[in-house]
């Protein structure tokens, strides 16, 4: 996450000096609050073109990325994708999400076919198939 240097004010400040502390919530889109000199809290501001990756239910994000992309690949013909429609559709069910709420990369999803030989098959063209016998 980038943090302008702005954007940390100290906890404090919340009783002192509110208004400033969201009049840089405003410019800056967030702040850092800090205890300690350390982050404590954040404080956003809702923005609600990009809060898909804010609502995450927890009952969709239990797989891990490997998980997601069995079930995915199970059910379409061939049991193969390309790799970047594969981590669209994996992102489209929320099967699997990073921590930062975002989806895996082509390149995340491509990097686990080959951590898992013997799930996956890398096929030329950035193609992952779900190797036969494998439910």
């Amino acid at each position: 996450m980038d943090v302008k240097i702005d954007s940390l004010i100290p906890f404090d400040t919340l009783r002192t000096d509110l208004e400033h502390v969201f009049t840089v919530v405003e410019k800056n889109g967030k702040v850092v609050l800090l205890k300690d000199n350390k982050p404590a809290y954040i404080v956003l501001k809702y923005d609600a073109e990009n809060m898909d990756a804010v609502n995450i239910s927890d009952k969709h994000s239990n797989y891990t990325l490997q998980e997601a992309m069995k079930i995915v690949l199970s059910e379409v013909e061939n049991k193969t994708m390309h790799a970047s429609e594969l981590a669209d559709e994996i992102y489209k069910r929320r099967l699997y999400l990073q921590k930062n709420g975002k989806k895996a990369q082509y390149t995340q999803i491509r990097a686990r076919c080959g951590h898992y030989p013997e799930l996956f098959e890398a096929l030329p063209g950035n193609y992952i198939k779900l190797k036969d016998g494998v439910e």
